[in-house]
């Protein structure tokens, strides 16, 4: 055990030393705060909204509605608590999961605009306590195409590294989505196009991050 705690500690303090790490963590985390609560505005607004299309689901019309939130954020927990277990020892797969998943919640508000769907039939209310904090304490039903509860899971799988957590995640991934349709709270291709947004903010996470950091250390060996 001290000899991981000493690990972790010099993950990072290694990575702390390094100027580009450094203003990266720090902009990263001051952004998801403004993103998180433009997020909060935004998703509130569009509940609000009354124009929209509902669709016409052929896959959940054959199966029956049924509360599942119990599985749904057990599921979600537990794989984000083996991430965060595996992810402190490695500053660099934090940071890369941080700039993604900003970049998903951006990415979610300018989708749903575009596509404004109505909730599907017999949805039936996900009692989430981490999206109804987001959320300002209230159930959102329009926060549809894309799934976020299915792309933050991909999002897990994709900045793991074992072997076992990367087969958990990616069941966790699949398990989640159905579920997330047994309670009709998105329609199917809300899940089936998650992971592909996923993959797409985590390759534009590394990207990012590999620019800024060459930048940084360019602004760095600059002759005065």
């Amino acid at each position: 055990m001290l000899k991981r705690l000493d690990m972790i500690k010099n993950n990072w303090i290694a990575a702390w030393s390094n100027r580009a790490f450094r203003m990266n963590f720090i902009g990263g985390i001051l952004l998801l705060g403004i993103v998180m609560v433009t997020t909060s505005f935004f998703f509130n607004y569009i509940q609000d909204s009354k124009e929209g299309v509902q669709l016409n689901d052929w896959i959940l019309q054959k199966l029956p509605a049924m509360d599942v939130s119990a599985f749904i954020v057990t599921i979600m927990g537990s794989a984000a608590l083996l991430f965060a277990l595996r992810g402190i020892g490695n500053p660099n797969i934090l940071i890369t999961f941080l700039f993604a998943l900003i970049l998903e919640l951006i990415a979610r508000m300018i989708t749903i605009t575009a596509t404004g769907f109505m909730p599907p039939h017999n949805l039936i209310v996900l009692r989430d306590p981490m999206g109804s904090m987001l959320y300002q304490y209230r159930f959102i039903s329009r926060d549809l195409f894309f799934s976020g509860h299915t792309a933050i899971v991909s999002l897990l799988y994709l900045c793991s590294t074992k072997k076992f957590d990367k087969l958990y995640t990616f069941l966790a991934t699949i398990s989640v989505a159905c579920l997330l349709l047994i309670q009709h709270v998105h329609y199917t291709i809300d899940v089936l196009f998650a992971p592909f947004f996923a993959y797409g903010c985590y390759w534009l996470s590394k990207k990012i991050i590999t620019y800024q950091s060459a930048y940084l250390i360019g602004i760095e060996n600059y002759p005065a």
